[in-house]
């Protein structure tokens, strides 16, 4: 890698650090917006949910900057703040306690001790067929089909035992014999692209979970990539590097390169990096949530990612 790359990937990373040093407050509730998708010109409104928190705190948790430490070390002092009975978390006070906020949430607290008493109440909320639902509650209240991407963050959670057998087998079955029907098979996450970031990370963390699926994965990514660069947009571009950096892919140059250099010059003056549609409510649930904060956060962990790439290319 380039000197002025890895120098100007350094001064990116600590404008990013500081912006979000800024933008999280002492209570660290990491920001967001959520807005109704039939008028987005009525702007949106703020928005704190655990969930941008834990995916802010995993993005920069690892964040060598020396402003990085005590940003996660708030931020999950927030998490266990709104951890209620059962080790449970809920994306909003109208609704009930949901898997994926729980599992991801759990996930970003760190290394055990975790809340493992909500392991049992996840497993309990399988399908008939084996699959995670979303919601930790009366199924026939909400939406109760199970979503493909919160399957995945489940099993980054859980990892490989005999109760999530059935899901990896569906997660495989979908991207290995029937690609068509993801679109399908998530309901909160607006890109297929989502999924496979999901099963990076899933991979990443409890590996072999899904070692199968590395190869097919790896091979998905690398075809969303425009010839710009991009990864559909900015937050994803950044989340497309973390999952190369995962699979073991990060010395594709070709890929990587240009996606680094459209994120250096996507950064604003103040160190963010735009907000990008992140999740969406779900079927009758009109809402869309973003966040330049936790967009921000997978820029710096990406860059991240590349600065330990180049070291360790580097010669002796």
């Amino acid at each position: 890698m380039h000197d002025n790359l890895r120098t100007a990937l350094r001064r990116a990373t600590r404008a990013g650090v500081g912006y979000l040093t800024r933008a999280v407050p002492a209570t660290g509730a990491w920001p967001a917006t959520v807005f109704n998708v039939h008028a987005p010109l009525a702007g949106g409104r703020p928005h704190f949910p655990p969930f941008v928190t834990a995916l802010g705190t995993m993005a920069l948790d690892g964040c060598e900057h020396s402003e990085a430490p005590p940003l996660v070390a708030r931020s999950r002092a927030f998490l266990r703040a709104r951890m209620e009975p059962g080790g449970l978390w809920r994306y909003a006070k109208a609704l009930p306690p949901d898997s994926d906020d729980t599992a991801i949430c759990s996930i970003a607290l760190g290394p055990p001790p975790r809340p493992a008493a909500n392991v049992g109440t996840i497993l309990r909320g399988r399908d008939g067929k084996g699959r995670f639902r979303t919601w930790l509650g009366d199924p026939g209240k909400l939406f109760a089909q199970a979503d493909a991407v919160v399957n995945a963050n489940i099993l980054a959670y859980l990892g490989d035992r005999l109760e999530t057998r059935a899901a990896q087998r569906w997660l495989g079955k979908l991207v290995l014999e029937a690609p068509e029907a993801i679109p399908r098979a998530i309901h909160y996450y607006p890109h297929p692209l989502d999924l496979d970031i999901a099963l990076a990370r899933a991979n990443h963390l409890q590996a072999p979970v899904l070692a199968e699926l590395r190869a097919p994965v790896l091979a998905r990514v690398l075809a969303c990539q425009t010839p710009d660069g991009a990864f559909v947009d900015i937050l994803r571009t950044a989340q497309a590097l973390q999952a190369l950096w995962q699979l073991g892919a990060f010395d594709r140059v070709d890929v990587v390169r240009p996606a680094l250099e459209l994120l250096l010059d996507a950064q604003r003056p103040d160190g963010r990096w735009p907000a990008c549609l992140a999740w969406i409510g779900g079927p009758g649930y009109p809402f869309a949530f973003e966040s330049a904060a936790l967009t921000t956060a997978c820029c710096v962990a990406a860059l991240t990612s590349a600065g330990r790439a180049a070291a360790a290319s580097a010669p002796a």
